[in-house]
């Protein structure tokens, strides 16, 4: 009898264990893709802030508009320009707004595998910069996450 407390005390404790690691480990994941997204909205910051500054100084090419035709990655050589979201996948750094986009404030697809799956998004035509997001598991968490990044509303 005393064997099978011992028995049941040692899987009450091992469960309670494993509950508790299991616990950790989803805070963890939680606290890195906070970082992760908060890190990414400092890089659309800190990208849209150059733009501000190389507009306003006049030290580059700019359209007829007033905003930089492109955002130059010597700009940020600290490595703050970077989108983490993306990390560890072969995505391009910026893609430009096509034509038919300049009159958008929002990518046509938030996502990497919208356009040509660039990190980022630039409509050098309003000077606006958008992070990109990866999918998440449906369509509303993906746009909340785009909003969350991007600090605006994602209008199609």
């Amino acid at each position: 009898m005393r064997a099978l407390h011992a028995s049941i005390d040692i899987v009450v404790i091992g469960s309670a264990a494993a509950a508790l690691l299991t616990a950790l480990h989803l805070y963890q994941s939680n606290l890195d893709e906070q970082a992760m997204i908060d890190g990414t909205r400092a890089a659309v910051s800190s990208i849209r802030s150059e733009v501000g500054i190389h507009a306003a100084v006049g030290d580059v090419s700019l359209n007829e508009f007033g905003h930089p035709s492109s955002i130059d990655p010597s700009w940020f050589k600290d490595g703050s320009a970077r989108n983490l979201l993306a990390e560890g996948k072969n995505t391009p750094w910026i893609e430009l707004a096509t034509p038919p986009e300049f009159d958008r404030n929002h990518p046509s697809d938030p996502t990497f595998r919208g356009g040509r799956g660039a990190m980022f998004w630039y409509n050098p035509i309003r000077g606006i910069i958008r992070a990109r997001v990866p999918d998440q598991t449906t369509d509303e968490s993906t746009l909340a996450l785009y909003e969350q990044v991007n600090g605006d509303s994602w209008e199609p």
